[in-house]
């Protein structure tokens, strides 16, 4: 009579253990049905399967040239505002000459030329002049001339034309000197951080950057964020490598700045070694992830309830869910723009797991969960209670012997 209701009371005692004793991680039905919870769906539970794994490797997110076009900019030599130029003029030698020089500074003697050739000329170059805000530049007798926005041999002809009847037969060459405003400006975890020259060849972002002395960096740890007329967008330099379409063509007034900021995710829950790590190499796989970590707790873990969460676009999210699947309609109210947590279970208790985790590749600010075995803690619960009958049993023995 004395153990009758031992059975019962073992029971009771694992009841409050699962529902109250602290675990390392979530159960996976605590995690299931915490998916939509009062009427609210909080986040998307995705099992990873061949279908999804496949989805999940043709995915690529938005990069600089979805945000930024493939190639709209045209480079020009157009004279822009605050660029510096040298003029030139050459005239016809002749008592008339505008641009004769003074008398009292003497002047190498003209050579001879037989007659019926060619007419001799002297030049004269102004000092360098920087183009004003209303686009022009000031030429002696002339006045102001604009040249704003015209290429320097373009320029060069309007001058001509307003110094016509001036000067004899006036021919001017103009000259750019310095430009701020045809350049771009790289700075961060590179050699030579400072404002880069555009030419006509039309740089390419990997040319500005190799031209600041390149990224300090692999290029797998570093971020390139670039930034034109307010609009702003980052992505791994090692993408623009690797992808030519994310190699976009550079324009005045661009900023890059090149950041290191090695990728790296978290193991969390009943795993061997629960900690941050960043990636060793280029890809890691979410089987190397949980390797990385040590696996499951063989005391508490659960191979088969293994979780990565991470954020997706809704487009991605609609295409990883079955057509049929009634979370569907749960997507039509959420934004286009913008990303929501997507939990994506891999069971390892089947053989097809470890494939599908081969198959899956990390990306940055990864999260994997390992979650707790349903007889965790009841697990724990015997532990302490084997510890407490430890300690009165010892206790009892050392009062025994005194």
């Amino acid at each position: 009579m004395r153990y009758r209701f031992a059975p019962a009371l073992a029971a009771l005692l694992g009841l409050v253990a699962c529902s109250y004793m602290p675990g390392a991680a979530p159960t996976v039905r605590q995690l299931t049905s915490a998916e939509s919870k009062d009427g609210k769906l909080n986040y998307f539970l995705v099992g990873i399967d061949s279908r999804v794994a496949g989805a999940l490797a043709s995915y690529r997110p938005p990069g600089l040239a979805a945000s930024f076009g493939a190639g709209v900019y045209h480079p020009t030599l157009a004279l822009r505002l605050g660029d510096t130029v040298a003029i030139s003029i050459f005239e016809v030698t002749s008592p008339l000459s505008l641009f004769a020089p003074s008398p009292q500074v003497p002047t190498p003697p003209q050579p001879t030329l037989p007659p019926g050739g060619p007419t001799p000329e002297r030049s004269t170059t102004l000092p360098p002049q920087v183009i004003e805000l209303d686009g022009t530049v000031d030429i002696p007798f002339a006045g102001r001339v604009r040249v704003a926005g015209m290429t320097p041999a373009r320029a060069g002809r309007q001058i001509e034309r307003a110094l016509e009847g001036k000067a004899p037969q006036p021919q001017v060459v103009v000259t750019l000197v310095a430009s701020v405003t045809n350049l771009a400006t790289v700075g961060g975890d590179v050699g030579r951080p400072g404002p880069v020259p555009l030419t006509i060849r039309g740089e390419r972002l990997l040319d500005v950057i190799a031209a600041a002395g390149g990224a300090k960096y692999e290029s797998y740890d570093c971020d390139v964020r670039l930034i034109r007329a307010g609009r702003v967008a980052t992505v791994k330099l090692r993408r623009v490598v690797g992808d030519p379409a994310e190699n976009v063509q550079i324009q005045p007034g661009d900023s890059i700045f090149v950041s290191y900021n090695p990728p790296s995710f978290s193991v969390l829950g009943s795993a061997v070694k629960v900690s941050h790590y960043n990636f060793d190499h280029e890809q890691i796989s979410l089987a190397e992830a949980i390797a990385q970590s040590g696996g499951s707790s063989e005391l508490s873990g659960n191979v088969g309830g293994i979780y990565l969460f991470r954020f997706e676009p809704k487009g991605l999210i609609r295409h990883l869910l079955p057509p049929n699947d009634p979370r569907q309609t749960d997507l039509e109210p959420l934004p286009a723009e913008g990303e929501f947590p997507v939990a994506y279970h891999v069971n390892l208790r089947q053989a097809q797991g470890y494939f599908l985790s081969q198959a899956v590749q990390m990306r940055d600010k990864d999260t994997v969960l390992i979650t707790d075995a349903v007889g965790a803690p009841l697990a724990k619960l015997l532990g302490i209670a084997r510890n407490i009958s430890g300690i009165y049993f010892d206790l009892r023995a050392k009062t025994f012997v005194q």
